[in-house]
C-alpha cells in the first residue's frame, strides 16, 4: 500500500476542524476504483475513444438515438453491477461526523447516496432514470434497457411517441441546478475538489466562488488542474487512499 504524505494529512485534517462549512465537489476520479472509467485520462478515459459531441450530446441523441443508445447502453449496464468504493464511504462518513456539510457531484453514477451521503447534489443528472423527452414520463434504467431490447430499431419509445433519455445532462444542454450548486460554493469557508480535472464548465468554476469569499481550497486529484496554485493543499494521491487515512486521522470509523 502506497505511504499516504503525513505532512499533507494532517493540512487537510486541521482545515477540516477549522472549518464552520465545507463543500466538497467530486469527480470521475472518486468513481474509477468501482470500475467506473473516467473521461479524460490519456488512452483511457472515455473521451480518448470516442467524440463525446458526436455521440453523447444532445444533438446527437435527437439525431441518432439508436446509435447514442450504442454507446450508453453499455455505460447503464455497468452501472446496475458497481458499489460504493472506500472515497464514497469516507466521504460519507465526513458528512456523519459532521465534518462535511454538503456534496456537489459531476457524477452520474448514484454513488454517493449508496454509500450513505444524503446532502448530495448531482449536477450532471443521474443515470440511474430516464426521462421521456416529449411529456416528461420518467422510468427506471431497467425498464429503458427492457424498452431497448424490445423495439426493433433499439430506441426505448414512450406510450407518447417520444424517445426515452438518460436523466442526465447531455453536452449541449443547460444544469437546471447550478444555481443551488453556486450558493453552496458560496457559503463554503472550506472547498473540497476530490477527482475531478476541473476541466468540464461550469463545474470546475464551483471552487473559485469560495476562493472569491475568502474559502480555502483543497484539491485531492492524480492529475494537476489549473486551479493547483491557488489551493491551500495539493494532493496528488489515490483519493480513496487518501479519504480513508483522513477519515482515521480524524478517529472516525
Amino acid at each position: 500500500m502506497p505511504k499516504i504524505d503525513e505532512k499533507q494529512l494532517k493540512e487537510v485534517s486541521e482545515l477540516i476542524k477549522d472549518s464552520k462549512y465545507t463543500v466538497c465537489l467530486t469527480g470521475a476520479g472518486v468513481s474509477t476504483a468501482s470500475g467506473i472509467p473516467d473521461f479524460r485520462t490519456p488512452g483511457k478515459g472515455l473521451w480518448s475513444k470516442v467524440n463525446p459531441i458526436k455521440i453523447t450530446s444532445i444533438q446527437a441523441f435527437q439525431e441518432n438515438p439508436a446509435r447514442f443508445y450504442q454507446f450508453y447502453r453499455p455505460r447503464i449496464e455497468e452501472l446496475q453491477k458497481v458499489s460504493p468504493n472506500q472515497a464514497h464511504h469516507s466521504l460519507a462518513k465526513l458528512e456523519q461526523a459532521g465534518y462535511l456539510h454538503f456534496l456537489i457531484t459531476q457524477n452520474i453514477d448514484d454513488l454517493h447516496k449508496k454509500a450513505g451521503s444524503e446532502h448530495v447534489l448531482e449536477i450532471h443528472g443521474n443515470l440511474n432514470q430516464a426521462i421521456c423527452s416529449r411529456c416528461g414520463k420518467k422510468i427506471s434504467s431497467e425498464l429503458l434497457i427492457k424498452k431497448i431490447e424490445e423495439n426493433e430499431h433499439k430506441i426505448p419509445y414512450c406510450q407518447c411517441g417520444g424517445v426515452f433519455k438518460p436523466d442526465v445532462v447531455l453536452f449541449g444542454e443547460v444544469l437546471s441546478n447550478l444555481d443551488e450548486a453556486i450558493d453552496e460554493a458560496n457559503k463554503a469557508d472550506l472547498f473540497l475538489a476530490v477527482g475531478s480535472s476541473l476541466q468540464v464548465s461550469p463545474a470546475n468554476l464551483l471552487p473559485e466562488y469560495s476562493l472569491a469569499q475568502k474559502g480555502k481550497l483543497i484539491i485531492i486529484n492524480y492529475m494537476d488542474t489549473h486551479l493547483d496554485n491557488q489551493a491551500a493543499v495539493v494532493v496528488h494521491e489515490d483519493v480513496g487512499l487518501f479519504l480513508s487515512a483522513l477519515c482515521q486521522h480524524l478517529d472516525i470509523f
